[in-house]
């Protein structure tokens, strides 16, 4: 492989809003009772408003004020992932190369507490991201310390630690594992590893690399390889979207290949398929193979943060970072991808907007539409994706911050 790197320099100015920071705010006790409004009614969702560097978070029907709810939500350092699951909300966020993981209850109207019912401590590492397994055990995966943990969801004690350090590629230079994306399927956690070449300028390997663990032992079964893409998953706090398992039991992997900052290296999706533990070596769609915005090829990528919409359809975030400025440029585009065809379409009705909105896009909880958030030069919203018909409607304006995290309150 020849290793010609493309990086820009700026574009990590841009990355520290929306993928590994490290410097950031401190944690506050405000309160986060949105349903306090006497106007607020509907359904409500978890949300995260980005600010600067920090991220509010609580719990408010998408009908209400936003200025007004977000006054009383509870802030956090704005690097974090945060999910629903089994009536409390989670939010994993890192500080100072210290990560803090809070569980936050919802009572019975789903108002969020103003103070955290559980909190576990992980130092000298980045952990990112959560994967829930049952009632009983959840992942929390150590970014930067090539280990997964399992705690127990409720009260947070740890309940086991698994070492991937021996699965480091050191062959291909690989200096960590870096493990991301993740998905369940039959007793087994199939989650990807970022085998990291170059951890200066975060450039993961060249093949992608999936460690299969069983969920009820803890232990890593076999660790799997393909070359049809680069490392697959994305590090990021994406709530694992770069990966999913779809209606037939067959899980995708996304590789963004490094977002094109290094020559020879590959995007696309690739599969595992049901009932197996290997890629398939036959499958794999190259999004820079399909037609888009008028032409037969592009060179655009996937960012961090989707939604599988059924029936072969993935709900994205596409562009690249071609010119130095474009993180904080208004040229990014929603657009369906069907794995089945092949194809890839802009989603009409939202103007382009900028990269850092891929947390914000959430399937609800029927399945029927797609939350996502959105900004121009005009001001924020919070958007509905209506999947049969393929129309958007605004539900909210965000005047203040970004809309980051959109999340139903459903297991």
């Amino acid at each position: 492989m020849k290793k010609t790197y493309k990086i820009i320099p700026s574009l990590f100015k841009g990355l520290a809003v929306s993928s590994l920071v490290f410097g950031l705010a401190a944690c506050s006790d405000s309160s986060s009772n949105a349903s306090d409004d006497s106007n607020e009614s509907g359904k409500k969702y978890g949300f995260s408003f980005m600010v600067e560097n920090s991220q509010f978070i609580g719990t408010a029907s998408i009908s209400a004020d936003q200025k007004k709810v977000v006054d009383d939500f509870v802030e956090i350092p704005n690097k974090g992932s945060f999910q629903y699951f089994n009536g409390s909300l989670y939010a994993l966020y890192v500080e100072d190369m210290n990560s803090t993981l809070v569980r936050y209850e919802l009572d019975k109207d789903n108002n969020m507490s103003d103070k955290p019912a559980a909190t576990a401590k992980f130092k000298g590492t980045h952990a990112l991201m959560m994967k829930f397994v049952d009632k009983d055990k959840m992942y929390v995966e150590q970014t930067l310390g090539d280990a997964i943990t399992a705690l127990d969801p409720i009260t947070l004690k740890e309940k086991a630690t698994i070492d991937l350090s021996k699965y480091i590629d050191e062959k291909n230079g690989a200096v960590t594992t870096v493990p991301n994306s993740a998905v369940i399927r039959d007793g087994k956690m199939f989650v990807a590893l970022s085998q990291m070449v170059d951890l200066n300028s975060m450039i993961t390997g060249a093949q992608g690399s999936v460690a299969v663990i069983d969920v009820k032992t803890d232990k890593v079964e076999k660790v799997i390889t393909e070359n049809l893409t680069a490392a697959v998953g994305v590090i990021d706090d994406m709530n694992n979207t770069m990966s999913f398992v779809d209606e037939d039991g067959d899980i995708y992997y996304y590789s963004n290949a490094a977002m094109g900052w290094m020559d020879g290296y590959k995007e696309g999706f690739v599969r595992i398929k049901k009932g197996k533990t290997e890629f398939d070596k036959d499958w794999v769609f190259h999004l820079h193979d399909a037609a888009y915005a008028g032409k037969k090829s592009n060179n655009n990528y996937l960012m961090s943060g989707g939604a599988y919409l059924g029936k072969g359809k993935f709900l994205g975030f596409f562009g690249n970072f071609e010119d130095p400025s474009n993180y904080n440029n208004y040229e990014w585009e929603f657009v369906v991808i069907d794995l089945k065809k092949k194809t890839i379409e802009k989603i009409e009705g939202l103007s382009p907007t900028i990269p850092w909105f891929a947390p914000s896009i959430h399937l609800d909880a029927d399945g029927k539409s797609v939350l996502l958030g959105h900004a121009d030069k005009k001001g924020g919203a919070v958007y509905r994706y209506d999947i049969a018909s393929g129309k958007v409607t605004k539900e909210m304006n965000v005047t203040t911050g970004t809309a980051y995290y959109i999340v139903p309150l459903d297991d």
